[in-house]
């Protein structure tokens, strides 16, 4: 690790301005010692214990999707990331422990490239829920873990941009092509034959004034995208999968649901995607359901911190972790949940 960067963060340094995701606090808050009060190495016997039943190394890749200010995949986990998998080193079978409701539509690859070059097989263990780039990683697993409450969903990607219209706050109303592709549809069909074409047309050109074509380009660059690295994900698996298998699980995940909110059941994988589901039995069950529980509390826990002139609140906004080290989002919020600051910050 890069000796800057562990002076900056090892627990008992002097306290000093930090850049979060995209956002920098001025105040002079003691990051590690603030989460280290919070003991996340209480978690090593879980995750020891999932590790002894599967004969694998396990990394914990868990996103606190609660209000506030629920957390998401960016850039900045990547670095993170990266060191984790270098203390870890290469290892023969490395399971993901995933929970995530998805976030920016190139880092889940990114990801997936990562956890490829560090293992032989790998096995993603979907806790709850592993939504939008999430599934993108979970379908990318040589094998895939559910119990009864797990979750994937489509990755169609719905987007801001500066250039859709505005909703009542002047803020871009999140769009996706689907949305676009649903109204066509339902313009043509509720029109029928007792419309002309070219009338049609003209229905269909007023509408698109409402949105810019740099907007529409936009939508479809990331519609394009998100189906380009469901593709690749599904090429990683040791068991490959055909040309036509690979663009039926693509198409479906791309639209068929019909909605991204749209949740599939681990029997949904197997039926509808037609991809291998391994059912834990009651013994893993339980271990996956308390260490996910053990993150759910510990993602609960909103404390106050000092700092002068302020009184910030504290909390974990996510972590990645393995048995003896990991790093987490320390996000400081103000009084109305607003973040100032969300800082990765290494522990032990």
């Amino acid at each position: 690790m890069d000796k800057k960067l562990k002076s900056r963060h090892k627990a008992g340094s002097s306290p000093q301005p930090i850049k979060g995701q995209g956002r920098v606090i001025s105040m002079q808050i003691d990051f590690p010692e603030s989460l280290k009060k919070r003991n996340l190495g209480a978690a090593k016997p879980l995750i020891e214990a999932i590790e002894k039943k599967r004969g694998t190394r396990l990394l914990c890749l868990v996103y606190n999707n609660s209000p506030p200010a629920p957390t998401m995949l960016t850039p900045l986990m990547l670095m993170p990331l990266e060191h984790t998998l270098s203390h870890l080193g290469k290892v023969p079978n490395l399971d993901l422990f995933l929970r995530c409701t998805g976030g920016i539509t190139e880092v889940p690859w990114r990801i997936v490239s990562l956890l490829r070059e560090f293992s032989d097989k790998l096995g993603v263990i979907v806790s709850r829920v592993a939504l939008s780039g999430a599934t993108h990683i979970a379908i990318a697993a040589d094998e895939l873990l559910m119990t009864p409450f797990s979750v994937l969903s489509s990755v169609d990607p719905t987007r801001n941009h500066p250039l859709l219209p505005k909703d009542a706050e002047n803020r871009p109303i999140p769009t996706s092509v689907e949305h676009l592709k649903h109204c066509i549809r339902f313009i043509s069909e509720q029109l029928g034959e007792s419309y002309p074409q070219q009338d049609l047309a003209l229905i269909i050109s007023e509408l698109f004034k409402y949105i810019n074509p740099l907007a529409i380009g936009a939508l479809e660059q990331s519609y394009n995208l998100s189906k380009l690295i469901t593709e690749k994900s599904l090429k990683t698996r040791k068991e490959s999968l055909n040309k036509d298998q690979i663009k039926k699980i693509v198409d479906k995940l791309a639209g068929e649901y019909c909605s991204h909110s749209f949740q599939i059941s681990r029997s949904e994988v197997e039926s509808d995607l037609k991809l291998p589901v391994t059912k834990p039995d009651a013994e893993l069950s339980d271990l996956i359901s308390d260490l996910d529980n053990y993150y759910t509390e510990q993602f609960k826990k909103i404390e106050q911190v000092s700092a002068p002139n302020v009184e910030p609140l504290f909390r974990v906004g996510g972590v990645i972790q393995v048995a003896d080290s990991g790093w987490a989002i320390v996000q400081i919020l103000k009084q109305d949940g607003k973040v100032i600051t969300d800082p990765w910050i290494e522990f032990n």
